[in-house]
């Protein structure tokens, strides 16, 4: 069983997560963490990780965009930090775009531009089709919000490891998302004083249950009677109402999870497309290994708005 000490998740991290996070009830006596920074007028850039990640992939966003625009980063319930509840039956996509809802609701957002990376796509894309009239714009880095077009089909290696017999245990309480996923599962392993930053909302098994509840929430296409069928199905369908929005792709090449299938769906969602924009040496944490070639098209696309 893997146990952290030592590391506290509202610590700065040597300088590098210079921000404090507000917290917002999303449930009965359940709050979701989020950073808020920049000047309230103009954009607001909504910036959503996946799994097992939180506000501090986003340091490098925070720190560049919020001297020209607001910047909100809320941390999943579940994640960074975000209060994280037991049971595994709370976490639901459904009850992630929920949450995702209400703290844009407290925060008094608008003029939203969502940036959507992993989970952050379904989740985002769950609440923008929402609130169409909130959002500016949208930024699609590695993600996907859809489940019958590209057909989803989990590689048997990823359902072995998580969704297997024994899968819940090695996510609980071995960590393998941070240890293994996010530690080497880029272009280049990641390093103990990087990692930190990522183990330091898990300390022990008990913290991990919405690390390990996100691969469950995968509907496959030939699945209908998944719990998160019909949600993600709905979230597909209700793209049309974004259509118009202008939209910057962003992707990174050495990605196993998201490849050109689900690229080529995101070019056709929408009318305005500007990319996309090819990141050759860059993985799934595409905010961890290209964060100054995103933000360079991020802030050219942005004074176009």
């Amino acid at each position: 069983m893997r146990v952290y000490t030592g590391l506290d998740v509202q610590s700065d991290f040597g300088g590098r997560f210079p921000w404090k996070s507000r917290l917002v009830e999303v449930d009965h006596g359940i709050r979701q963490a989020v950073v808020d920074e920049g000047p309230r007028s103009g954009l607001t850039f909504l910036l959503l990780h996946g799994n097992p990640t939180w506000g501090f992939l986003y340091r490098k966003f925070i720190e560049r965009l919020s001297k020209s625009y607001r910047v909100i980063a809320p941390d999943h319930a579940g994640f960074g930090r975000s209060d994280k509840p037991r049971d595994p039956r709370w976490y639901t996509l459904d009850r992630h775009i929920s949450n995702l809802g209400k703290v844009v609701s407290a925060l008094k957002a608008d003029r939203i531009v969502p940036v959507m990376q992993d989970w952050g796509g379904p989740i985002g894309m769950g609440w923008a089709i929402r609130n169409p009239e909130k959002v500016a714009g949208v930024v699609v880095l590695n993600t996907a919000a859809f489940v019958r077009d590209p057909p989803v089909k989990l590689p048997w290696i990823f359902k072995f490891l998580v969704l297997g017999k024994g899968g819940w245990k090695r996510a609980t309480q071995s960590n393998i998302f941070v240890e293994f996923l996010l530690a080497r599962g880029g272009p280049r392993k990641l390093t103990d004083e990087e990692l930190d930053p990522y183990r330091a909302p898990f300390p022990t098994p008990d913290d991990r249950v919405g690390i390990a509840r996100f691969p469950q929430l995968i509907p496959e296409t030939r699945k209908q009677g998944h719990e998160s069928w019909a949600t993600m199905a709905h979230v597909e369908d209700g793209l049309v109402r974004l259509r118009e929005k202008p939209a910057l792709i962003c992707w990174a090449l050495k990605d196993r999870a998201f490849r050109k299938a689900a690229l080529q769906r995101w070019q056709h969602v929408f009318t305005r497309v500007d990319g996309p924009h090819l990141l050759p040496h860059a993985g799934h944490f595409l905010q961890e290994d290209a964060p100054g070639a995103i933000l360079d098209q991020i802030e050219r696309w942005a004074a176009t708005l």
